[in-house]
């Protein structure tokens, strides 16, 4: 698999954003959920994160069920998490690694605003499907 990379930012008082990009492996999607439990551990505040994967190129299909792992520790916690995508193939991903870990405070956006919009929000990931599916009707 090609280069992999993610970072961790902190915004004060209740967010992180995790940045994941290029192939994402098998050990690396262990070692982002370990460094999770780490960034966590520490914002014991933290209600909110964006997951961004829009830089992710690739995955194994053990990374896919590391990120399931990292998901139910945020479900755990009851985090409200955001993931950002671009592609089919990401969006696919984020939307069977939030119903895997049977998440309902986790959903996917393209776009950072429709994110923000959801942090805001009080209804649950297959609240907001049904809404978008009954304006398309």
């Amino acid at each position: 698999m090609a280069q992999h990379w993610f970072h961790f930012t902190t915004t004060p008082p209740d967010r992180v954003t995790i940045e994941i990009g290029g192939a994402l492996g098998d050990l690396i999607a262990d070692e982002l959920t370990a460094q999770a439990v780490d960034v966590l551990a520490n914002q014991a505040g933290t209600r909110l994160v964006l997951m961004d994967i829009r830089g992710l190129t690739d995955f194994t299909v053990m990374a896919r069920v590391g990120l399931g792992t990292c998901q139910k520790l945020l479900r755990r916690r009851q985090i409200r998490t955001a993931w950002l995508v671009t592609t089919p193939r990401q969006h696919g991903l984020a939307t069977l690694v939030a119903h895997n870990a049977a998440d309902d405070g986790a959903a996917v956006f393209q776009t950072v605003a429709q994110a923000e919009a959801w942090f805001v929000s009080s209804g649950g990931r297959l609240e907001g499907m049904m809404a978008r599916a009954k304006k398309r009707t």
